[in-house]
């Protein structure tokens, strides 16, 4: 792999062109992690990869993924990822991981807030109205809080769908000193359920 800037890193192979849109891509994608989260705070290694050699050495996924370990965060796009959603979700993931400490959200909040920071759910509304009957049921979140419901499958889509829907609604009253202010609680040992409601409660009034 070649380190093309700091901490980006692709395959011999790849054109200046490509070089020029990934770093135009990953730009972008940070300017909407600085405006999500106040400003960004991590520096994950980001990996192209496009031959089927590289996607089988660091990724199992030829879209994206982020990996953590504890010295760093790495992503990997693949190229049915290439594009600045993919890679602002998977960025969303790392700054989320790295401002958490060792503290933990439910599955389904963390691929919701990056569901809601890429933009490619456009429809999250539709399907909420759809699987509540316009907020008459009850979503159980209790099943999207599991790594299956948001692997690649006829489920996903819906799940993430209705993942988006719910952070953007609770981030539409709580914006981000409201996200911040949940990193705080929960890395200061209070329950997700407790600080995320109060939050909104809060931010309601």
């Amino acid at each position: 792999m070649n380190e093309i800037v700091h901490n980006v890193y692709v395959e011999p192979e790849i054109t200046e062109s490509e070089k020029a849109e990934l770093l135009q891509y990953v730009q972008a994608s940070n300017v909407k992690i600085d405006t999500l989260f106040g400003h960004k705070e991590s520096a994950p290694v980001i990996i192209y990869a496009t031959s089927k050699e590289a996607l089988e050495k660091y990724a199992n996924s030829d879209i994206g993924q982020t990996y953590y370990y504890p010295w760093n965060n790495y992503i990997v796009i693949g190229p049915r990822g290439f594009n600045e959603n993919v890679i602002t979700h998977e960025l969303t993931h790392s700054e989320l991981k790295k401002r958490l400490n060792s503290s933990r959200v439910p599955i389904w909040f963390d691929e919701g807030l990056a569901a809601m920071a890429d933009g490619r759910f456009p429809d999250n509304k539709g399907t909420w109205n759809i699987q509540t009957n316009d907020g008459k049921l009850p979503i159980d979140f209790d099943l999207l809080d599991s790594p299956s419901a948001f692997q690649p499958n006829a489920q996903s889509r819906m799940n993430y769908e209705l993942a988006c829907y719910e952070v953007s609604r609770w981030y539409g009253i709580a914006g981000t000193p409201g996200l911040l202010k949940l990193i705080d609680a929960l890395n200061n040992g209070e329950d997700f359920d407790d600080a995320y409601k109060g939050i909104e409660s809060d931010m309601s009034m």
